[in-house]
């Protein structure tokens, strides 16, 4: 993701260098919107930028994943190597259906499932049936993710894996956020109404193209 391109289209959406002004919200709105863009985005453009997987395997059957989106798992294995997309679940589903052996919906090597599970303090993803053999052995695992941008976000940090295509969605929404600090700021000024209203306007038009914008990322009509 070109960052600088980044920083400089907020700067001219919202009219002022963001980074340079007296407000504190700038890294907040850009890894907020980073954040959002992410979530709404298809899996399938995600696939397209994602790092290289992650190898799960008998030595390391589980991942942290904390700050990440996982956007595909799958168990791999036989000498094919073949790969089975694995179901997500929420813990108390995995715990419950890992559990039953006579239940219906118990998870196989043909049906696998992966869930994240918060129980350690740190989140883990688990994959079941179990990851019992090497990387270059009968089972494994591999998993496919994005790292959300985290902390002292100014615009000017690479991060990979972010596609392309959706840096003027998050240049959209950070002005966005950007622009209702500012708007906070002046409802409390009763002598600058003026300005809360060309500020107001600018932020609905930007929320306006906002939503072209990722209708046309997702496929989707309608508001986002």
């Amino acid at each position: 993701m070109a960052n600088a391109t980044l920083a400089q289209r907020i700067q001219d959406l919202v009219g002022f260098d963001y980074a340079s002004n007296s407000i504190n919200t700038e890294d907040e709105a850009l890894e907020t919107a980073c954040a959002e863009v992410l979530d709404s985005l298809p899996d399938e453009l995600l696939l397209k930028y994602a790092v290289a997987p992650t190898d799960l395997t008998s030595g390391s059957p589980t991942m942290e994943i904390e700050g990440k989106k996982v956007i595909r798992v799958a168990r791999i294995e036989g000498s094919g190597k073949m790969h089975r997309p694995c179901e997500k679940l929420t813990i108390e589903e995995y715990l419950n259906k890992t559990k039953d052996t006579n239940s219906i919906y118990f998870p196989t090597k043909h049906s696998p499932v992966y869930t994240e599970d918060p129980e350690s303090g740190t989140t883990l993803l688990r994959v079941f049936p179990a990851i019992t053999g090497s990387a270059d052995a009968a089972e494994s695992a591999k998993v496919w993710y994005i790292t959300y941008p985290h902390g002292d976000f100014d615009g000017n940090d690479a991060l990979d894996g972010f596609p392309n295509e959706a840096e003027h969605a998050v240049a959209l929404k950070a002005s966005m956020y950007i622009l209702d600090a500012m708007i906070s700021d002046k409802v409390q000024d009763d002598e600058d109404q003026e300005m809360l209203q060309m500020l107001t306007a600018q932020k609905q038009n930007l929320q306006a193209t906002y939503q072209i914008e990722m209708g046309r990322l997702t496929g989707a009509q309608g508001e986002q």
